[in-house]
């Protein structure tokens, strides 16, 4: 069974040093065991740095490994025991080893061994074991983003960075495209609410994630774990461990991720009018194939010196982003503004637009014709109707199973020294990744337009920190630069037989007889970023139970953006294309730099009576960098003014109370928390593009959470967390302002799990269930009528086994029990061809693992 109240210190990323053995509410001081990190600064890794050079360094880690693991035993090596919900998890959301009871954070931490038993497998499937966190994202759900109290920024472009920052070993992620990615091999992930600008290198007013892999070990060790499942789902997982020598000790772990398309395309070859579309196109979609590796080599030089050099590679190819094409109507006032949104099935009109003064109809140019009028009630402009609604059938022609390709790579170093009186780190990241996705803008058989995208994003960061401690202060400064590099084209495409090429010089430019050949309009964006910051936290003991938290953060913050809009010819709808230009020009090309200085901080006050009881309050300062947008071209350009916005400035007012009850068997921890902002970045959908502006907002909530093992072989998790927050005065049409809730943030939010083990066949037996459920959000901040998604409950069931040494282990698995088919993504296009790009929840999964520890 799993023993309660065990503590389960998962390997510590930062080591303060200590004096002592106890901390102030009496807890063992891990920096005993386990020798402060530290550091010193790393060469830069240049960005001449070759793609060939970086496998080979990875190539070389594996090598290594398997060479260190070739002379040692494979005897079978007991699985790390624990792993019950209220084993104590150490974590460094302060930049030191701490027991998540003694951080007066709200924060939510999982070990690499709950992960497991809970049936975890990528970065997002956390969310739904988290109070006050949910989803948010883009491209049918290909990428996703946290959003965390409702802050989250839902910019698909590649130079926007996410006001949820997201780290893995201490390498921050500034592309939101990467913050989707599968866990494997993880020692734990810690969720930090609020935000967390003093400490951490990125300044996230949102929140925090931090996903910590499995460090090298001095005795060697082993794993392999294979899935597999529903839509020819495969997965497999592998680590070997141990030294090379005396110094030396390395660790390889392996990933492959493949599941078959989910989307069933019964495209016939014409939309509903006779169009061709795209050659080749009709295929199934909603599918990936993921390989990933990361090699580590650890120097141990001394008790007192080490050096971890990482390397990492992904390689990610998906099918065009799995939307599909909802029937929508826009209600259009005498100005001509888009005011509303229904959804057609909600209506018995067949009218292209309606007429928010008289209901009449109102006739949109995209689909060639004057007459107003959609050919089916409930479809598109084109006659186009979802064959199943939001089940899992499709009918587009620009539908490809290997459209969408995502690759990352990326080397870091950390050197640590414990020199006494304090410790030193350093911690040098490069990470470099790309893309190219596209996806059919309509969603439909009918070939209107393409949306395509490629990105390039180079970065690199240094940190060097101090920490230490006296009698009664602990205290941590340091400085961290981070440069990021992004160079991105985005756009829409225009294919033969478009609608569009007619409609638009026949009816909106009066051109009778006039039609466009295939064009594309393409925004390229370069984005150079330079950060510098100092920061610093000191915790001051004012006595045995009261403690004083301060800190504080300075930026520079240094911004280079060029943007060119152009028309370009298009002759291959799968490639983005800027080589033959038509001559037009729909604005200027437009450049600025800009230089802030920013400031965050911390004043909080900790009250800690016993060692089962932590309570606080506090005031933070976050900020969040200004930055500009990179806009699409449907028809309307931003102005000069309009292209950049301004840094977000939140104040946030928290307080909390953390207890353990029951010898350690029951925590219960619970926050309340008001936030106001100055000019938070709204991200606004309107037509086919979408943009960011400033504007205040007020967000105020309530999250608890409690984790129990009431009785032998019995574990409980259960969480619910509240929001309201508002949006002020944003101009959702032209002239017209109102509150709003911001997009994908539910008011309500709650989970509960329940586990129950017992002995059985030579070792443990467990049967779980977790029940997620999420009240309604709008998938767009203009709340419009149709851009509501409803409220869902979904429920998985696991069954595993592992035998008592811990050697194997199997499990069977069902995500999405009773088949839930939620909203999860949507973009409104109801006023450009009378749809809605939505993508709904994955389909039940079942899936059966099978894990052999070496």
């Amino acid at each position: 069974m799993i023993l309660a109240g065990t503590e389960c210190r998962a390997q510590a990323e930062y080591k303060g040093t200590t004096k002592g053995n106890m901390d102030k509410r009496g807890a063992t001081r891990r920096s005993d065991l386990l020798k402060p990190a530290l550091g010193v600064v790393m060469h830069y890794f240049s960005q001449q740095t070759t793609y060939s050079l970086k496998q080979k360094l990875m190539a070389s880690a594996t090598g290594l490994a398997l060479i260190g693991a070739s002379g040692l035993p494979s005897a079978a090596l007991a699985q790390q025991q624990g792993g019950g919900v209220t084993d104590q998890i150490i974590v460094t959301a302060q930049k030191r080893d701490q027991s998540i009871q003694d951080v007066g954070i709200a924060i939510t931490a999982y070990s690499g061994v709950q992960l497991k038993k809970l049936g975890v497998e990528t970065s997002i499937d956390i969310i739904n074991l988290t109070p006050g966190v949910s989803m948010a994202g883009d491209i049918g759900g290909q990428r996703a983003l946290f959003n965390i109290r409702g802050v989250v920024q839902n910019d698909f472009a590649d130079l926007a960075e996410a006001p949820v920052a997201v780290y893995v070993d201490d390498g921050y992620l500034a592309s939101t495209q990467a913050q989707t990615f599968g866990l494997y091999d993880i020692d734990r992930v810690e969720v930090l609410k609020g935000p967390q600008g003093t400490l951490f290198g990125r300044n996230a007013t949102g929140g925090l994630v931090h996903t910590l892999t499995k460090r090298p070990t001095r005795d060697f060790e082993a794993y392999a774990d294979i899935s597999g499942g529903s839509f020819n789902f495969v997965r497999g997982e592998a680590a070997v461990s141990g030294p090379i020598s005396d110094v030396v000790s390395a660790r390889v772990s392996v990933l492959y991720n493949n599941f078959g398309e989910i989307l069933e395309n019964v495209y016939p070859g014409v939309d509903a009018q006779g169009r061709t579309g795209t050659p080749g196109g009709g295929q199934n979609g909603y599918n990936d194939d993921t390989f990933a590796i990361r090699g580590q080599l650890q120097f141990d030089f001394s008790d007192n010196a080490s050096l971890l050099l990482t390397g990492n590679f992904s390689d990610t190819t998906k099918s065009e982003g799995p939307y599909q094409g909802i029937g929508s109507i826009a209600v259009i006032d005498s100005q001509g503004r888009h005011i509303n949104t229904l959804r057609a099935q909600d209506t018995n009109s067949n009218c292209e637009a309606i007429s928010a003064e008289t209901g009449d109809c109102i006739n949109l140019f995209a689909d060639g014709d004057t007459d107003g009028i959609r050919p089916v009630v409930g479809g598109d402009l084109f006659g186009n109707l979802d064959p199943d609604g939001n089940d899992r059938q499709v009918n587009k022609d620009f539908a490809f199973d290997d459209e969408n390709k995502i690759k990352s790579e990326g080397l870091a170093a950390k050197f640590t020294l414990d020199a006494g009186w304090g410790t030193l780190t350093s911690i040098s990241d490069y990470k470099h990744f790309e893309r190219s996705i596209s996806l059919d803008s309509d969603q439909s058989a009918t070939p209107l337009a393409l949306f395509q995208s490629d990105g390039n994003i180079d970065q690199f960061s240094q940190e060097i920190r101090l920490n230490g401690e006296t009698e009664r202060t602990t205290w941590v400064a340091g400085v961290y630069y981070l440069n990021v590099k992004t160079d991105m084209t985005q756009g829409l495409a225009y294919p033969e037989n478009s609608p569009f090429l007619v409609g638009f010089p026949q009816i909106i430019l009066g051109l009778p007889g006039v039609v466009f050949d295939p064009f594309e309009d393409n925004t390229t964006a370069k984005l150079q970023t330079n950060s510098y910051s100092v920061f610093g936290q000191a915790d001051f003991q004012l006595s045995d139970t009261l403690t004083l938290v301060t800190g504080l953060r300075g930026v520079i913050e240094e911004k280079d953006y060029t943007q060119v809009i152009g028309e370009f010819a298009n002759t291959d709808d799968r490639v983005i294309e800027t080589a033959t230009s038509t001559g037009f020009v729909p604005r200027a090309p437009f450049a600025s730099s800009t230089s802030d200085f920013l400031w965050s901080g911390k004043l909080q006050l900790e009250y800690s009576p016993d060692a089962d009881h932590l309570y606080y309050i506090g005031v933070n300062r976050g900020v969040k960098a200004g930055s500009f947008n990179a806009k699409l071209f449907d028809g309307v350009t931003l102005s000069d003014a309009e292209i950049p916005y301004k840094e977000e400035v939140l104040y946030s007012y928290e307080a909390g109370f953390k207890a353990t009850f029951a010898d350690g068997k029951t925590r219960l921890n619970g926050s309340i928390y008001y936030y106001d902002y100055n000019d938070y970045q709204a991200f606004t959908w309107s037509s086919n593009s979408g943009f960011v502006t400033n504007n205040d907002a007020t967000y105020k909530g309530a999250e608890l959470e409690l984790l129990t093992s009431p009785a032998q072989g019995w574990d409980i998790i259960a969480n619910v967390a509240y929001i309201d927050a508002v949006v002020k005065d944003l101009e959702f049409a032209p002239g017209l302002t109102k509150d709003v809730t911001p997009s994908f943030t539910p008011e309500f939010t709650a989970s509960g799990t329940v586990r129950y083990a017992w002995p059985g066949f030579g070792g443990e037996l467990a049967a779980q269930s977790t029940v997620s459920y999420q009240s309604s959000v709008f998938n767009n901040m203009r709340n419009f009528t149709g851009q509501k998604f409803d409220g869902w409950a979904e429920v998985n069931a696991r069954f595993s086994w592992e035998s008592d040494d811990g050697s194997w282990g199997t499990a069977v698995a069902v995500s999405n029990l009773f088949d839930s088919r939620h909203g999860v993504i949507g973009f409104d296009v109801s006023s450009f061809g009378g749809y809605t790009q939505e993508s709904y929840a994955r389909p039940r999964w079942i899936s059966v693992n099978i894990r052999k520890n070496f």
